[in-house]
């Protein structure tokens, strides 16, 4: 009988355990886009809207050579976890990227619609 009660115990902390230690998330999420590189409100930060979900992606380039600004690019990478000093779109940890031949005559920043009051 004793057994049976701390099982029935322990049941609820074990269910909470797994749920805070992220049971069933899986690893970073893949991300791919292309866009014009434009730069960032943050000096520094690296942007891109992307050209068929018009989502803004801040590119995280750890090394090696950086795309300029107005230049047309493709990229992969994982979402990035955590904050950054850009504090614009979504962060990406670019793995690689490559030049894409695209009109990036002006920067492609997000138009902010203006406040209705």
């Amino acid at each position: 009988m004793k057994l049976s009660a701390l099982k029935l115990a322990t049941l609820p902390v074990l269910a909470g355990a797994l749920a805070m230690s992220g049971h069933g998330q899986s690893g970073p999420r893949a991300v791919e886009g292309a866009g014009c590189v434009w730069e960032g409100v943050e000096s520094g930060c690296l942007m891109v809207t992307d050209k068929e979900t018009d989502v803004l992606y801040n590119l995280l380039i750890s090394s090696g050579e950086r795309p300029a600004v107005g230049t047309g690019v493709f990229f992969m990478g994982n979402l990035h976890q955590g904050q950054t000093a850009c504090m614009q779109g979504r962060a990406v940890d670019v793995k690689s990227w490559v030049k894409r031949k695209m009109p990036c005559d002006e920067p492609e920043k997000k138009k902010n619609k203006p406040s209705p009051y």
